[in-house]
């Protein structure tokens, strides 16, 4: 039970992650970066459009999505193929209980906690649009912030890598020079890691998908019926590309 209590806190808390990360990435880009370029005249008029335009948009769809997989409703057919004993319900065979939501999950593939929910059936797709948005908007910024991070720790030089790698200790042993040099090295940490993780993640759900299995099913091993595109994200595929569309 305590470790249940644990992960429900978790639960609680670790949703905010995504909200402040999209605040102070915004902050960063806008108030930090882009005053930066403007200052050094290295900032085009159409560059910053179509930074603006292709940026904005994945992250907005991004953002968009990790809405939708959070507060679409779990739908749960009454087929009596097995009864949980501690919903007190008949589901489907492949409906599972999921300790921190509280409720039998149809399809349920993980508890993911930085969307604060279960991901199933009723909302894997989104899942799916949200992380390939958030990794395609990772790399847009990074592209357009990079030149600042470099040079801010001394420029794209073999020197400058023991310096972004071993920030924490070159700033006691002192061949990282300033508090802000350890910051910006931070700040290249901080995008490698979301677009490592959430390629990770991507990579593995979209597999699944394909293979048209669970978590659970994939680890034992069970196989079921291959999907398409159609059968996980529905026969208008171009409304994928359309902004906040209804799937």
């Amino acid at each position: 039970m305590k470790k249940v209590y644990l992960l429900r806190s978790l639960n609680c808390l670790s949703w905010s992650y995504a909200y402040l990360g999209l605040i102070y990435a915004l902050y960063f880009i806008y108030f930090i970066v882009v005053p930066s370029y403007k200052n050094d005249n290295r900032l085009s008029l159409p560059m910053y459009i179509v930074f603006n335009l292709s940026f904005l948009y994945f992250f907005s769809q991004g953002y968009f999505n990790l809405i939708r997989t959070t507060f679409t409703r779990v739908k749960l057919n009454s087929n009596k193929d097995k009864f949980c004993q501690i919903c007190c319900k008949y589901l489907c065979e492949r409906s599972y209980h999921c300790y921190v939501c509280q409720q039998c999950i149809l399809q349920r593939d993980h508890h993911c906690f930085f969307v604060s929910t279960c991901i199933g059936k009723h909302n894997q797709k989104y899942f799916i649009l949200m992380l390939g948005h958030l990794i395609i908007a990772h790399l847009i910024g990074y592209a357009f912030v990079a030149e600042f991070l470099w040079q801010e720790v001394g420029g794209l030089r073999l020197i400058s890598i023991p310096k972004v790698l071993f920030f924490n200790i070159g700033y006691i042993l002192g061949f990282v020079e300033t508090k802000w040099q350890a910051w910006i090295c931070l700040h290249h940490y901080l995008v490698y890691f979301d677009v490592a993780f959430i390629s990770r993640l991507f990579y593995q759900i979209m597999r699944r998908s394909l293979n048209g299995q669970t978590q659970y099913e994939e680890r034992k091993m069970i196989r079921k019926n291959k999907q398409n595109f159609k059968q996980i994200f529905g026969d208008n595929l171009w409304k994928l590309f359309i902004p906040f569309s209804r799937l």
